[in-house]
C-alpha cells in the first residue's frame, strides 16, 4: 500500500523536511506548501527585526508560537451555524404561515 504515498519535501528555516501525502491530493500538497512558505515568510520577518542574542531556533519557536495563538484565535470563534439554521426554520415557518393567509 506505500504506493498511495507520496513525499514531498518543504524547506523550513534552510532544513529540509520529507511529508507523506497520499498520491493525487493536489490539495493537501498545495496546503503544505503555503504553509511551509507562511513560516518561512515570518521566519525572515523575525530576523528582519534584528533581536539581539537570538539564533534560528528562537525565531523557529517565535514563529511557531504567533501561528498557534492564530490557530486557537480561530478556533475560539463561535460557531453560528446552529443561529442560521434556527433562523432558516423560524423563516420557513413565516412562510408557511404568509402562504396560508
Amino acid at each position: 500500500m506505500e504506493d498511495n504515498k507520496l513525499i514531498i519535501n518543504i524547506n523550513i528555516g534552510e532544513r529540509m523536511y520529507p511529508i507523506s501525502i497520499e498520491r493525487g491530493d493536489t490539495r493537501r500538497e498545495e496546503l503544505i506548501r503555503k504553509a511551509s512558505q507562511s513560516i518561512n515568510d515570518t521566519l525572515l520577518q523575525y530576523k528582519k527585526r534584528g533581536y539581539k542574542n537570538k539564533d534560528d531556533q528562537d525565531y523557529l519557536a517565535m514563529t511557531v508560537i504567533m501561528f498557534a495563538v492564530k490557530l486557537l484565535e480561530n478556533e475560539s470563534k463561535e460557531d453560528i451555524s446552529p443561529i442560521i439554521n434556527e433562523l432558516k426554520k423560524v423563516n420557513f415557518e413565516i412562510e408557511e404561515i404568509l402562504t396560508k393567509e
